[in-house]
């Protein structure tokens, strides 16, 4: 046995009042009789009196001393082995996910989940435990190990509904950790089980779901709703929805525009299949798009009918030019909307605030290190941060291009004849773009560590000048900078696939209502306390013949 509140122990010396009280003498009082044989004759009886009845007051002390010790051990709350070997300890695993949004006849599934779970912490006894984790990404421990039902629901109270799908993997390893430190743990989870493909390796035979499984339940809804700007043209945009059903759907899209109308368009959905439409159109301005989806009545997912993005305006880039005046560049930077230029004799060591690119020529490059600010060198002369020149190459045509790059997109440098170009052995981390039989010609770092680009010969001694493919590099290499800032694209914050489709993962098997404990096992201190009740009505008792007697 051990005691939850041993401070309280110190309430026992309280007997030492009780002890005292009973040997403290009342002093007998002095009353005139009218004869004494009445007392004479009940003397002999008195002092002949059975040894039970002399031990009385004192087997009442005894009494009334172990009526505080019972009450004190009651407040130390005892907690014997027994209760412990039949204690509970549950990890609840609440899922928060979109799904959980669905209505399930009158309620949600995240209504009912709160209430059986809230039923579940009920339920817990004295000696019983529970953990409750959230399985957002990445999981939440939203409170430890703990008896307190207080502090469960006080957890629960910060549980959020999350607009998106979730991925359980992180959450229920998590939970199979916290069962270690504890025996005969279990783990039940709160949920539908709408989960990712990927999860369903999760669900092993023994995971509990305290759910009712709906794999009847219909819904459409939007599953995709996003503009990006051109790369070549950065003005111009392009607007993707996408609509998914599980079971054959027609309905109705509407599309606004800043509040106005835009488009109304029929939606038919095959079972299983998205349907998917774009729309066009240029602004240098930024735009809010909205989307609402026409459903018939019983559509289970209110919260995927609805969706929205913004685009915003395209912001002025600042370039400094570095070196010597150079016709060919600042023409074709003049070609793009929305940059501004700026020049300066020799490359700064540190740009001007503001600045988003700094293009060196020749001679003219950092020496030290990079700057932060993004750097492309056009035919630089010497080696330097960026690689080694090994000598120069004569009538080269540009044969290897690396067309997943983004910054290689739409520009169709093949079969370009240089004239002159450096013989190049890029420094470790930098990525090719364009080589010529194996030979280095475009070449750098463009990514989140480090942003610096080289190309190894001069525009102007090529035939670049007649084609549009450079512009077009020069071009994509600016809209990077404005893709970092979130001008570029955009996208609402749907459910998805996975969540509008309602289709669980779990087996039926895996799926069972909640259960309570077979008997209730009632806390030490209940027992205890229970002790000290029939040792009162004992004292009671003997109190009572103390007085008749």
């Amino acid at each position: 046995m051990s005691l939850l509140f041993p401070a309280a122990l110190w309430l026992s010396l309280l007997g030492l009042p009780i002890i005292g009280f009973y040997l403290l003498k009342t002093r007998q009082r002095r009353r005139q009789v009218s004869t004494l044989l009445f007392w004479q004759q009940i003397k002999p009886k008195i002092e002949n009196s059975p040894l039970w009845r002399k031990l009385r007051r004192w087997l009442s002390l005894l009494l009334q001393l172990l009526i505080l010790l019972l009450v004190v051990l009651a407040i130390c709350r005892p907690a014997f082995d027994w209760e412990k070997r039949a204690a509970q300890r549950t990890v609840a695993v609440f899922d928060p996910s979109a799904s959980m949004q669905a209505v399930d006849g009158k309620a949600t599934r995240w209504q009912t989940a709160r209430a059986r779970l809230d039923e579940a912490i009920s339920r817990l006894r004295v000696q019983d435990e529970m953990a409750i984790l959230s399985a957002e990404t990445p999981p939440r421990i939203l409170s430890g190990w703990t008896a307190s039902k207080r502090t469960l629901r006080e957890a629960m109270a910060g549980v959020e509904e999350l607009r998106t799908g979730t991925d359980p993997r992180a959450a229920l390893d998590l939970a199979r950790e916290l069962t270690v430190v504890r025996e005969n743990a279990r783990i039940e989870v709160y949920s539908d089980s709408v989960w990712p493909e990927v999860a369903r390796d999760a669900v092993k035979p023994d995971l509990v779901l305290r759910g009712d499984r709906n794999d009847k339940a219909e819904n459409a809804g939007i599953t995709l709703l996003a503009v990006r700007r051109s790369p070549v043209s950065p003005g111009d945009w392009q607007l993707d929805a996408e609509v998914v059903s599980p079971a054959a759907f027609t309905g109705t899209l509407e599309m606004r525009r800043d509040g106005m109308p835009m488009d109304r368009v029929e939606v038919k959905c095959e079972p299983g299949l998205p349907w998917k439409k774009s729309w066009r159109g240029s602004t240098e301005s930024g735009s809010t798009f909205a989307a609402t989806l026409q459903v018939a009545e019983g559509d289970a997912l209110p919260i995927d009918n609805q969706a929205s993005c913004e685009l915003a305006p395209l912001r002025s880039l600042r370039v400094l030019l570095a070196g010597p005046p150079d016709p060919y560049m600042e023409a074709l930077l003049e070609s793009i909307p929305l940059v501004q230029t700026s020049r300066v004799l020799m490359f700064p060591l540190k740009a001007p605030d503001g600045t988003d690119l700094i293009i060196g020529s020749g001679s003219h490059g950092p020496e030290e290190r990079f700057p932060s600010t993004p750097v492309l060198l056009v035919n630089p002369t010497t080696s330097g941060l960026w690689g080694k020149l090994e000598g120069s190459l004569k009538d080269t045509p540009v044969t290897d291009l690396d067309k997943k790059s983004a910054l290689a997109s739409h520009a169709n440098l093949g079969s370009v004849v240089i004239e002159e170009a450096g013989q190049w052995k890029p420094s470790p981390g930098a990525k090719v773009l364009a080589a010529s039989l194996g030979n280095p010609l475009i070449f750098g770092q463009w990514d989140e560590r480090a942003k610096w680009m080289v190309i190894g010969f001069d525009p102007a001694k090529s035939d670049l000048p007649l084609r549009t493919a450079f512009p077009i590099f020069v071009s994509n290499l600016l809209q990077s900078l404005r893709d970092e800032s979130g001008g570029g694209k955009a996208m609402a914050v749907l459910p998805g696939r996975v969540e509008s489709e309602l289709r669980p993962v779990a087996p039926a098997e895996n799926f069972q209502s909640a259960q309570g404990s077979a008997l209730p096992v009632f806390p030490g201190w209940w027992l205890v306390l229970l002790a000290g009740v029939v040792v009162l009505v004992l004292e009671w008792f003997f109190y009572s013949r103390r007085l008749t007697d």
